[in-house]
């Protein structure tokens, strides 16, 4: 038997679902009823009960389960001593980021990392903090930036900042600013409408200030919305460094401060990986990074 076919295992069991899953394990559903079959083939043993609810473990399965978990259990060790052998460290890890590099310090952390683990290498991806998590939690990513607290109890976080996000407002409308937010309401806002935590902020401030938006311009990413308010096409919630960003690409961009608008970011990693010498050595970078302890 190979050790796929007893992670597939294991995931079907804990989803109770092919196609959950296969999502989870990012491949097909007929892949995963192939590695499953093959597993209670070699096995002489049936491991599932198909229901209309889903996959239901035997009696059998479950025993298996306990062992099949032993096993990864054992082989993920092996792989950590492995990595701790030898005068330095070698690895690749898979690291997801929130928003622009900029802000979450990268440069800083891919000199800092290098200097010290020359053949620890981080493969970037851009994501959205939710993406980040999920893609954490399934094992597309090995760690990376979320605003926000971890929305499942396998991930942990290192808090970084508070982060404080700002009412960007283009040159073109700087005498609305004087009317507070009442002379914001009717005006074009630019809103990420994916599932970001920022609007846990967004919306209780709407509701707080009496904003109701009569115009609200749907675009997916940062960088973009920045480009947008630097043209005077709306406003928008925007962080510190982007409001200097977007000053730098068009008109001035002024900046609105509110107390309520700050929300946490944090690094994430799976908890089984803690005990993982590469892992270990990205975080204390990151900590370095950010000047937490």
């Amino acid at each position: 038997m190979e050790l796929y076919q007893l992670k597939t295992f294991v995931v079907v069991a804990e989803e109770g679902h092919l196609t959950r899953a296969s999502v989870r394990l990012h491949t097909s559903q007929p892949s995963v009823s192939a590695h499953i079959k093959a597993l209670e083939d070699e096995l002489e043993t049936k491991l599932f009960i198909r229901t209309p609810k889903g996959m239901r473990l035997t009696e059998a399965g479950e025993r298996i389960k306990l062992k099949a978990e032993a096993v990864l259990k054992s082989a993920r060790e092996l792989k950590l001593e492995a990595r701790s052998m030898g005068d330095e460290l070698v690895g690749d890890l898979s690291l997801g980021l929130n928003t622009d590099a900029e802000y979450l310090r990268i440069v800083p952390l891919l000199t800092s990392l290098g200097e010290d683990h020359p053949r620890i290498v981080l493969q970037i991806q851009q994501r959205a903090s939710t993406s980040v998590q999920g893609a954490v939690r399934d094992g597309q990513l090995d760690c990376g930036f979320i605003f926000g607290e971890p929305r499942y109890p396998e991930i942990c976080a290192i808090p970084l900042e508070k982060t404080r996000f700002f009412v960007a407002v283009p040159d073109i409308w700087k005498d609305r600013m004087a009317q507070g937010t009442a002379g914001l309401s009717d005006l074009p806002w630019i809103m990420d409408p994916s599932d970001n935590p920022l609007q846990q902020l967004i919306d209780p401030f709407f509701k707080s200030h009496g904003i109701k938006p009569s115009v609200q311009l749907e675009v997916d990413g940062d960088e973009v919305i920045r480009v947008l308010v630097a043209a005077g096409k709306g406003i928008s919630f925007l962080r510190r460094n982007e409001v200097e960003a977007a000053n730098r690409i068009g008109r001035p961009v002024h900046a609105l401060s509110f107390d309520e608008l700050s929300i946490q970011a944090n690094f994430v990693y799976l908890k089984r990986h803690d005990e993982d010498p590469v892992m270990r050595a990205v975080i204390d970078h990151v900590k370095r990074c950010w000047e937490v302890s």
